[in-house]
């Protein structure tokens, strides 16, 4: 890990020389705008006299150079926002490697309690676990993070290849960096995506295609009445009368242009700035099978995914013009230039607005594919676990630890192997560990459906539904009870279960809303349906009773146990698995040394 930290701090300080030369020519190229723009007004002064040519050739070459330094100017400042944008990236992989997530985006819109299981794990939220591998470049690379982590394709083969993805991947530190680099240059917001995946429905915009055809034609009228008024055939007044009319076309046309390029601008914006981005898939090499077909669906037979979203940035670009009230005269005076742009636009949509569908998924694969990438960057202790196809085990691991616990307070524990058909129960006393560990046996379990790598010596698992049940909640707007809500999410896991769906299930705690005698019942009953319904999972709970199930279930049942040691007025805990029911309860310790109940003798 140190390692990593090093190579990010190399970057770090490589950028900032990077960004330090930057300003340099920036400043020296405001400079020689300034000299420049002085040097032509001196010289138009001086040669006021020689005559209009001398004076008019200088006025030309000045605003020549002028206007091609600023340009320069702009492409260096392109330059320096790329550099700032890499020196946020890199502050935060230290930041997060550190577990800091002050400014992180934790998703909260994908919070959902009714989720099988991303609410009890804490998928998304303040210091989630989204918060800390999301490294998204785009909108829609955001949504298909949190898409994967809800809804993971759980076919064996899929899985495989988003492994061998995420590991090819993982080698590329300079790309994947550039690339959210880039992606935090577009200026894009969480809505852009929205707005892109609404265009199918965009209406046509442009005009028919023989008012096109005579807007085309308009530079060729003017040479042509421009030789006539040279030639004496015709007056000057002409010429003006066709640009106050052309002009007062686009004066009328002007409060719906307006309406259409705000829409254009806020749904085609952010794509126009996917270009570099779409470059970067198309100009590099992959190996892994995953990304070398993500990289041929951006390179057509009528060109490349960028160069055609290039077009669509200079297009936008070119109408944009508009803006600006002298070019507005100019240009649709001398071009209809409005109509012209709008019209291009909307043959550009006409022949890309099919494929658009397709490069979003494209970009959006790939930019999720980067986040676990770098997860897997980040964590080079971490494995690429086995998928099996026969359920046996449904998972099993060696030192598995929670990837949201730092490395020198996580303690790594065994899982035996939870085949079809069997559960471990779970026992032990408060704050021993055992939703830490449920939590960790999910949290992994979904990380391999996601083909990434998980916090563990070694894993082997088979890919099934995961289901959890860790906390319930009430709800006044559904006039719900907690115990309620619980049994309902039970219901479903039974449900689901009898329609012949795979689940592997972890519990913490059920029935908790009713009385010892009623809970130990139910409990015993649903684990013993469970086990014939053939589901694999783990339970965790302060009822020994359940322990029993072992003796009358044996090779389906198994019990493990996390204790707490009391010494004196000390309470310890290893937090390590042990085979068999705990022994030591902790709650009457507890109220005691906090003064809730009386002091004395401890029970036997």
């Amino acid at each position: 890990m140190e390692e990593i930290r090093r190579d990010y701090r190399r970057r770090l300080e490589a950028n900032a020389r990077e960004t330090a030369r930057i300003k340099g020519r920036i400043r020296l190229i405001g400079l020689l705008r300034l000299v420049v723009f002085v040097v032509a007004v001196v010289a138009v002064y001086l040669l006021r006299g020689a005559g209009a040519w001398a004076w008019g050739t200088a006025a030309v070459a000045g605003i020549v150079l002028f206007l091609g330094l600023a340009q320069v100017h702009d492409r260096w400042f392109r330059r320096k926002e790329f550099a700032d944008c890499l020196d946020r990236i890199i502050g935060q992989e230290l930041a997060l490697l550190d577990y800091r997530f002050d400014g992180i985006d934790g998703g909260n819109e994908f919070i959902d309690p009714a989720h099988d299981y991303s609410f009890d794990l804490d998928l998304f939220g303040s210091k989630s676990f989204f918060a800390y591998i999301n490294r998204s470049a785009t909108s829609v690379g955001r949504r298909a993070l949190a898409r994967e982590m809800l809804h993971p394709d759980l076919s064996a083969d899929a899985i495989r290849r988003r492994q061998t993805a995420v590991e090819e991947l993982s080698h590329r530190t300079d790309l994947r960096i550039d690339f959210q680099a880039w992606g935090a240059c577009s200026g894009e917001t969480l809505a852009d995506g929205c707005s892109l995946e609404q265009l199918a429905a965009l209406p046509r915009f442009g005009t028919s295609r023989w008012v096109d055809i005579l807007i085309r034609a308009i530079p060729g009228l003017y040479v042509v009445l421009l030789a006539l008024w040279l030639g004496g055939v015709i007056p000057g007044s002409v010429l003006v009368w066709l640009f106050i009319g052309l002009l007062a076309v686009a004066g009328v046309q002007a409060k719906r242009i307006t309406r259409l390029q705000e829409q254009l601008n806020g749904a085609l914006a952010s794509l126009s700035h996917y270009a570099r981005l779409f470059e970067l898939i198309e100009q590099n090499r992959f190996e892994s099978e995953r990304l070398s077909r993500l990289q041929r669906e951006c390179i057509g037979v009528h060109g490349s995914v960028s160069q055609r979203v290039a077009r669509l940035r200079r297009l936008l670009a070119n109408l944009d013009q508009r803006c600006n009230f002298v070019g507005f005269m100019t240009l649709n005076g001398f071009l209809l230039w409005d109509l012209r742009q709008l019209n291009a636009l909307d043959r550009w949509l006409d022949e890309n607005r099919g494929q658009l569908p397709r490069w979003l998924d494209v970009l959006a694969r790939f930019d999720a594919c980067c986040s676990l990438a770098t997860f897997c960057y980040n964590h080079p202790h971490y494995v690429f676990p086995q998928v099996v196809l026969d359920r046996r085990p449904v998972m099993q691991a060696e030192a598995l630890g929670h990837p949201l616990i730092p490395r020198d307070h996580c303690v790594c524990n065994d899982v035996a192997p939870m085949n079809e058909g069997s559960f471990q129960v779970i026992t032990g006393a408060n704050m021993a560990g055992k939703s830490t560990y449920l939590r960790t046996i999910g949290i992994n379990y979904l990380l391999g459906c996601m083909g990434a790598p998980v916090c563990a010596r070694s894993m082997t698992f088979t890919p099934q539904t995961l289901f959890t049940g860790l906390r319930a909640s009430d709800s006044l707007a559904e006039n719900e009870s907690y115990f309620f809500a619980e049994l309902k999410r039970l219901q479903q896991i039974v449900v689901r279960l009898r329609n012949g769906e795979k689940l592997f299930v972890i519990l913490d705690e059920i029935l908790r809303g009713t009385n010892s005698v009623d809970k130990q019942t139910g409990s015993l009953a649903l684990v013993r349906q469970l086990v014939e319904a053939g589901a694999a999972g783990i339970i965790a709970t302060h009822d020994l009773a359940l322990g029993s199930l072992a003796e009358h279930m044996p090779g389906q049942i198994s019990n493990y146990r996390f204790e707490a040691t009391i010494e004196g007025d000390e309470l310890t805990f290893t937090y390590r698995l042990q085979p068999g029911i705990a022994r030591n309860m902790n709650a009457c310790f507890l109220m005691k040394k906090m003064g809730i109940i009386p002091a004395g003798p401890r029970p036997q």
